[in-house]
This record gives C-alpha cells, sequence and structure tokens, in this order.
C-alpha cells in the first residue's frame, strides 16, 4: 500500500515539475524575462501534477486515437483550471489569474488559446512524457522509490504550509495598508474633501490656477496654500506614505521576498475586497528596489491611491 502512494506521489511531483518548466518556459517568452511561476516556492506547479496523473488515468485506453486524446484533454484540464482558479479564489478572496481580456474566455478562469495549449500538452503527456517518467520509475528499486518519496513529501508538505501561511500573512498586510488610506480618506473629509480623487483635483486645479476665481496673483495663490486645509491634506498624503513605507520595512525581509514572488509569479492578480493596496503595496514593494527613494515611494502611492 505504501509502495503504491509513493509511486504515486513520485509521479505527481515528475509531472509537476515538468509543468511548472513549461510555465517558465512559457511566460518567459512572452514576458520576455526569466519569470518563475506558481504558487508554492519549490519548482512544480501542483494543478499540472494533479491534471497530469487525472489526464494519464482517463486517457491511457484512448491513446490509439490522438483526436480523442487532444478533445478530452481539453476538456479535463480546462476543468481543472476552472475549479483551481475558483477554489483559490473562495479560500484566499483574490483572482490569481484572468483571462478576461483574452477572447473565448469563461469568467475570466479559462480561455480557448490556454485550452488549446493544454490540449496539445496532453499529446505531449501521452505520448512522450508519461514513457519518460515511467522510465524514470522503473530505473529505481522499490525501497529506492519510497524512500525518496518519503523525503519529497516532507519538503512538499513543509513548502504547503509555509507558502499559505506567507499568503495569509500578505493579506493581513493589505488589510494593514488598507486600514491606514482609509484614515487618511476620512482625514480628507474632515478638511472637506470627501474623495481622494478630488483631493488630487483640487491640486491640478491650483496647479492650473483654476482653483478660484479669487485667486488673482501667484503670490496669493501661494500664500492661500500655505494657510489652507488643502496644504494640511497635502502633509497628511506625505505622512501616508512614510508611514505606508515604515510599516512595509517593518515586515521580516523574508515575508518581503514572499511577497514579492506571489505577485511576480500572478503579475494578474487583483483582490477582491483590497484591490488598492495590493496596488500599493505592490508600487512600493517594487519601489524599495531604489533603495527607499521617498519621492519615488510618493509617485507610486499617488499612481495608484489618488
Amino acid at each position: 500500500m505504501y509502495y503504491a502512494l509513493s509511486l504515486l506521489f513520485i509521479c505527481f511531483i515528475l509531472y509537476a515539475f515538468i509543468g511548472w518548466i513549461c510555465e517558465v518556459v512559457y511566460c518567459s517568452i512572452l514576458e520576455r524575462k526569466i519569470t518563475n511561476r506558481g504558487f508554492l516556492i519549490g519548482p512544480y506547479c501542483p494543478i499540472y501534477g494533479v491534471g497530469a496523473l487525472f489526464i494519464v488515468m482517463f486517457l491511457l485506453p484512448f491513446t490509439s486515437d490522438a483526436p480523442v486524446v487532444f478533445l478530452l484533454g481539453v476538456v479535463f484540464t480546462s476543468s481543472l483550471e476552472y475549479i483551481t482558479s475558483w477554489g483559490m479564489e473562495k479560500i484566499f478572496h483574490a483572482k490569481w489569474w484572468d483571462y478576461s481580456n483574452k477572447k473565448y474566455n469563461i469568467n475570466g478562469r479559462v480561455c480557448l488559446l490556454n485550452s488549446f495549449f493544454f490540449g496539445i500538452m496532453s499529446l505531449a503527456l501521452m505520448y512522450f512524457i508519461y514513457p519518460f517518467v515511467q522510465g524514470i520509475i522503473t530505473s529505481f528499486s522499490a525501497l529506492w522509490i519510497q524512500i525518496i518519496a518519503t523525503i519529497t513529501a516532507v519538503f512538499f508538505l513543509c513548502d504547503v504550509v509555509e507558502s499559505t501561511h506567507e499568503t495569509l500573512v500578505f493579506n493581513k498586510k493589505l488589510v494593514s495598508i488598507y486600514d491606514a488610506t482609509t484614515e487618511f480618506k476620512d482625514s480628507l473629509k474632515d478638511k472637506g474633501i470627501s474623495t481622494a480623487h478630488e483631493f488630487a483635483a483640487k491640486i491640478q486645479e491650483l496647479k492650473d490656477g483654476t482653483l478660484a476665481d479669487a485667486i488673482d496673483s501667484a503670490q496669493s495663490k501661494v500664500q492661500e496654500l500655505k494657510d489652507s486645509t488643502l496644504a494640511e491634506a497635502m502633509d497628511s498624503a506625505q505622512n501616508l506614505v512614510i508611514y505606508l513605507v515604515n510599516r512595509i520595512n517593518e515586515t521580516r525581509k523574508i515575508n518581503r521576498y514572499a511577497h514579492k514572488r506571489i505577485m511576480k509569479a500572478f503579475p494578474g492578480m487583483s483582490h477582491h475586497n483590497f484591490q488598492s493596496s495590493l496596488e500599493i503595496y505592490k508600487a512600493i514593494l517594487t519601489k524599495n528596489k531604489t533603495k527607499n527613494n521617498p519621492d519615488s515611494n510618493q509617485k507610486s502611492v499617488n499612481k495608484y491611491f489618488f
């Protein structure tokens, strides 16, 4: 029994690893840079491992008919991708990938182009990868299969626990940013500015010289700005940026690295409750590469918050 489970797990890991390689190569070509994809830290994508096992299990009797393998592969893999997207969205309240901008998509979770490639990969799996994996497995004794599976399973489970933990910490950080920006919006309302966009608009109006007919000269504009609540709001905005940067820098370095990895792995990620916080966090983490330049961080927050 343990040998059978070990054999199944080894197949799962090998397929997940091969799937990770395909995902990295495909996305790196599209983005013209090396892109490490996947929810987990290690070099494997479980969705490919699970998908490959199901395809092998159900399509092995149809290997004599390539078109059937292709069509069933499209159905199985697309269904798995849709279910995985839906499940992760329900658990983490975030949409990890979105194909809404591609033709013939279903709720942005699956699209025809990707499904076509999955069909091609199903053919490659059944006629090339499956025999290759079987050849690797049969080269090891039953004892070594169980030893390798046990060691790999320990690392894999640790990876799942740590990656899930980091994702939950990531969500907590978004909540923290949301609280800070909400407090800032409330302070704007106290100053007679109902929204942050209105705040930005008033600043732009002031720059364009159209804030009020009462502003007759450049000197009076400067003096009124110094004395107005708008100036206080601008100070609050600067304080908000400093506060957010400090709060993010308080996060453990390993957490910041993990959060950068998550956002790079899923550049199309969107959050149901804290989308603006996600954009702010992403911008500040990116700009922090430039030695925490205050002006750079200010522009980052302005871009996504205002």
